[in-house]
């Protein structure tokens, strides 16, 4: 087990490295094509009903934005639209899509560039969150260490006989504003004025310089018609928010649920997920075995665990200021979690290729492909091998 040093890393409770190998360094997504993610899906085969699925490739494209995409250019609402998963943006994924009263013409008609869709075929029934076998991924990692052929091996033999920590990844939270889990912990608390302005203001470093500049203005005014005239046209949920609080002023809870409901319910799941990493992170330094564990994502059913895992589930909600019961989310019950358990650890058998970097003349690129169940992240594999800084992912 290895500390990570990284700010990122501590900040969304991945505290550590089950492996102690030195890593290989090396970033992520050079190319969008460097990361590519296809589902692995049950075909439905009823040849009819009111669902009609297809097949969405997105080049650049986050998966909730492109269904709002979708609704916009057909007119019709994205709750019409299902999926199974939300895929990065910075990535070429390939996801299975149903929707519900919209036509195969009419799809076939739109021209979106860095979306296609194709494979249609009718169903009885639409596709929901986690409706999926799993996800294969190739991704080439560039830059990383001439050592690769060496430390790779290394590292799956560890992982191989500890297990992968089955992290909520950084695409859970973001890194460029790494705060989902923030906002999602204050709308769990009641405290929706706290929710907005974590959403709207306090500007991230990394972010461009005329969002953090809107920020700001936020933060100091708390004005919505004062931000509303410099925020820019790109940040569109928070300009929905901030014209409805210019209409309706002080009413938190009706700037938040101008968001898209799968978005609000992914802060509260951001949050989930942050706890379950601080668990996870707290049984690896006290070297527990976390293979064939399970750790529960909270909710006001949930139930802890027996012995010291138990405990550490305790220790954890008590220093957060939250109990099991605050998942009921009574400020917004629309968003209330009953809770569920997740795999502690997740085997990916890999395969892997080094070899020069064309991107990059003199360094050398690792090819890696493999398969991870519903849920996991292949963030949570790679850093195991790179140990780099976060941000290059």
């Amino acid at each position: 087990m290895r500390r990570s040093w990284y700010e990122l890393d501590n900040l969304l409770g991945m505290r550590c490295f089950i492996s102690d190998t030195p890593g290989i360094g090396g970033r992520l997504r050079q190319r969008v094509e460097d990361f590519v993610v296809r589902e692995r899906f049950e075909v439905c085969d009823d040849g009819e009903g009111e669902y009609l699925h297809f097949i969405m490739e997105k080049y650049n494209w986050d998966t909730i934005r492109a269904i709002m995409e979708l609704s916009r250019r057909l007119g019709v609402s994205s709750r019409r639209f299902g999926y199974a998963g939300t895929k990065d943006k910075r990535a070429y994924t390939v996801q299975r899509v149903s929707a519900r009263g919209v036509s195969e013409e009419r799809l076939r008609s739109l021209s979106i560039p860095g979306i296609k869709l194709h494979s249609f075929t009718k169903c009885r029934r639409g596709i929901s969150l986690g409706d999926l076998l799993g996800n294969e991924f190739e991704i080439v990692i560039r830059e990383v260490s001439e050592n690769a052929e060496e430390v790779v091996p290394a590292t799956s033999e560890q992982l191989e006989s500890r297990g992968v920590p089955n992290y909520f990844g950084y695409q859970r939270f973001g890194t460029v504003r790494p705060n989902t889990h923030i906002v999602g912990r204050a709308i769990l608390r009641g405290e929706l004025e706290e929710a907005v302005a974590c959403y709207i203001g306090r500007p991230y470093p990394r972010e461009k310089q005329d969002a953090r500049e809107a920020r700001r203005i936020y933060d100091e005014t708390s004005d919505p018609e004062a931000a509303l005239q410099v925020f820019p046209e790109r940040l569109q949920y928070e300009r929905l928010m901030l014209a409805w609080l210019r209409r309706h002023p002080s009413d938190y809870a009706g700037a938040i649920r101008r968001l898209p409901k799968k978005l609000r319910k992914l802060l509260v799941h951001a949050y989930q997920g942050y706890l379950f990493n601080l668990v996870l992170s707290r049984m690896i330094e006290e070297g527990m075995d976390i293979r064939g564990r399970s750790i529960p994502i909270f909710g006001y059913r949930s139930r802890f665990s027996e012995g010291r895992q138990g405990e550490i589930e305790r220790e954890v909600l008590e220093q957060e200021g939250v109990e099991l019961e605050s998942f009921r989310c009574s400020s917004m019950p629309e968003l209330a979690q009953a809770g569920g358990m997740r795999s502690a650890s997740v085997s990916a058998e890999m395969s892997w290729e080094v070899a020069q970097d064309e991107l990059n003349p003199g360094m050398v690129k690792l090819t890696v492909r493999f398969f991870l169940p519903p849920g996991s992240y292949a963030t949570s594999v790679l850093r195991e091998y790179m140990k780099a800084d976060p941000l290059s992912y």
